[in-house]
């Protein structure tokens, strides 16, 4: 396992890179979902970037689209079957009259549910039925394990470098996705990429419902944790040691 805190100086992370166990059963976790409340799956994430170690399972992983992107298999049929007419143009006046706008209006990420629907169509739902999902800080990775995927919350100027590295050593032009989706749905378009020979880094965090809730400026990228790996070899010969990004650091 290589947890290498080199890469959290040399970008200037403010977050710790959080590492995704699926179906850990034996981490000790400061914080773990209540099925008694609705919940997010992003601030478990973003708890364990500033430190703790949190769970989910998929009693406590209650919102629709948190199951999926959690890897719960498909939340969509189970708790939400029409999510794509709220993801389109709403209901309309066969909304309740009690309904947020979200299910009167719709999100209008599409432009009507049948388009929708071919998003929903093509989810990578997880089939893999783990009984939970543990989000552990790189510094804490020794007391759960080596990660599955890696997660990591970063400004522009960070992403950028990361985007760059991922090319680093196989010379590829596009090393990384930009799928559209909720705020966690990067997870489990990263854990469709663990058992490729060529896997893909993933970008999120673009969930304009969700923006509002996100820190401002970050966007994420999740990786499969062989992608890490090979991102922390060299880091000495890396563009991180550059004129170019010297001059970047000086506004990070």
């Amino acid at each position: 396992m290589i947890m290498n805190n080199k890469i959290v100086e040399m970008l200037h992370l403010d977050l710790e890179p959080v590492g995704i166990f699926f179906g850990n059963t034996s981490a000790i976790c400061e914080l773990e979902a209540s099925p008694q409340k609705r919940n997010c799956v992003i601030p478990f994430v973003l708890t364990a970037a500033k430190g703790k170690i949190t769970s989910i399972d998929e009693n406590g992983c209650n919102c629709p689209g948190g199951a999926v992107g959690a890897c719960f298999g498909d939340g969509f049929t189970r708790l939400n079957p029409n999510i794509h007419v709220m993801l389109s143009q709403g209901f309309g006046e066969n909304a309740p009259a009690e309904a947020p706008p979200m299910l009167k209006e719709g999100e209008r990420f599409f432009c009507d549910a049948e388009t929708a629907l071919k998003w929903r169509n093509n989810m990578p739902f997880s089939d893999k039925a783990y009984p939970r999902i543990v989000f552990a800080p790189l510094s804490r990775w020794p007391e759960v394990g080596t990660p599955d995927l890696v997660f990591i919350f970063a400004n522009a100027d960070q992403i950028s470098a990361l985007v760059t590295m991922q090319g680093f050593h196989n010379g590829k032009a596009v090393n990384t996705l930009a799928p559209f989706g909720a705020a966690c749905h990067s997870i489990v378009y990263a854990a469709e990429q663990i058992d490729k020979e060529e896997p893909y880094a993933i970008m999120g965090l673009f969930d304009i419902s969700q923006r509002s809730a996100a820190i401002k400026d970050y966007l994420s990228m999740t990786m499969p944790y062989k992608l890490w790996e090979d991102m922390m070899k060299d880091l000495d010969k890396s563009c991180l040691t550059t004129h170019s990004w010297e001059k970047i650091e000086e506004r990070l």
